[in-house]
């Protein structure tokens, strides 16, 4: 970083990618890692976020509630 104040100079290094795919055969799709080369811990498609999967169990949730016609859901777990 180079400059003072407002004036300031900033470079972003480009680190190559992961070379790692994971093949899916019975879909034949393939992933590739999203992290960079030589990254600690498991590949991107190992790694699970909580939220994002509560979110998304709770949209499906709602979609089943309203494609069914049914106001009152069944799931306990429903705060």
């Amino acid at each position: 970083m180079g400059g003072v104040g407002t004036h300031r100079v900033f470079r972003f290094a480009d680190l190559p990618l992961c070379p790692a795919l994971l093949r899916d055969l019975v879909s034949r799709t393939v992933s590739s890692c999203a992290y960079f080369d030589q990254h600690p811990g498991p590949h991107s498609w190992g790694v699970t976020e909580p939220l994002g999967d509560l979110i998304a169990e709770r949209i499906h949730r709602e979609v089943r509630r309203l494609t069914t016609g049914d106001d009152n859901p069944t799931d306990a777990d429903d705060p």
